[in-house]
């Protein structure tokens, strides 16, 4: 085996995300109680595969490999995984920084977390997922900064699962290149807004903040449904409802108790014969832990 002084075995606790919050489009997230949880084991030379059999996870080695200008440690991973592929709920994000992250404590931690968020970002092509991933709470995302706040335990993220898979790529490719004036402008002050209450915690305000002109328009149309859970959603009591990330899953916010939106979601899925599972998840105010095992 390499030689080397640094623990060889690793456990990486990833959670979940939700992101654009409507308005928010590639800049607000959130980390939720849902997780992916990785084993990251050092392996002897001999018994290592020339690349990992992954394709994310090799992409992801090679960016770290660049980083740091040296070859990585052989390694083998296994996943134990709670977070749906293809929901919009930040899978992927999870699996890049869990091999980023075990990588780096296999190495000696060379890089510290901003450095693993830019790799990831990059990987990714916008770092909403990766940042309320790698450090919890609500997350705000510019270019080269990032903000970040805790977010009470009585606010409740209620999410709608369907069995839609909408890959992130594809969902990107409809996205028109320009918007109207006056829509770009009604997105930045609700935006504006809906920051604010997170940051104040005045969650109570944040009804009526979630219509989005950016990306939802030219997605949602793939979930037909989606407008008959929204006014469920809100009739219900919901603070707010918009697409997770790039869908399929539907987000409900929920203040103090989220019984009420749960079970009128719940008779609604019923009268329309619409499969999927419905998540009643908390908000993750530590992002990414890693520990020795």
């Amino acid at each position: 085996m390499r030689a080397t002084n640094h623990k060889n075995r690793w456990l990486v606790k990833v959670p979940a995300t939700t992101t654009n919050f409507g308005p928010g489009f590639d800049t607000f997230g959130a980390a939720l109680s849902l997780y992916n949880e990785f084993i990251i084991e050092a392996i002897d030379d001999s018994l290592s595969s020339p690349d990992p059999p992954h394709p994310m996870v090799f992409e992801t080695v090679k960016a770290f490999e660049k980083k740091i200008q040296s070859a990585s440690i052989p390694f083998k991973w296994t996943v134990k995984s709670q977070i749906p592929q293809a929901r919009g709920l930040g899978s992927s994000a999870s699996i890049r920084l869990g091999i980023l992250a075990g990588l780096n404590a296999l190495s000696g931690n060379p890089l510290n977390r901003e450095e693993l968020l830019e790799i990831a970002s990059e990987l990714e092509g916008h770092p909403d997922n990766v940042t309320p991933a790698l450090f919890g709470g609500f997350t705000i995302c510019g270019p080269a900064k990032m903000l970040r706040c805790r977010i009470e335990s009585k606010l409740f993220f209620v999410a709608f699962v369907p069995q839609i898979e909408i890959p992130t790529e594809s969902s990107r490719r409809i996205l028109p290149a320009e918007i109207k004036l006056k829509e770009a402008i009604q997105n930045l002050q609700r935006a504006t807004l809906m920051a604010i209450c997170f940051f104040e915690k005045k969650y109570e305000t944040l009804s009526g903040l979630f219509v989005d002109y950016f990306h939802e328009p030219y997605r949602l149309p793939a979930i037909p449904f989606w407008e008959k859970l929204r006014d469920t959603s809100l009739k219900a009591g919901a603070l707010g409802f918009y697409l997770s990330g790039s869908g399929s899953t539907l987000m409900s916010l929920a203040y103090k108790n989220p019984t009420n939106v749960v079970q009128a979601l719940k008779e609604e899925l019923l009268k329309l014969a619409i499969p999927g599972e419905i998540l009643v998840l908390k908000p993750d105010n530590l992002g990414l832990r890693i520990t020795h095992c």
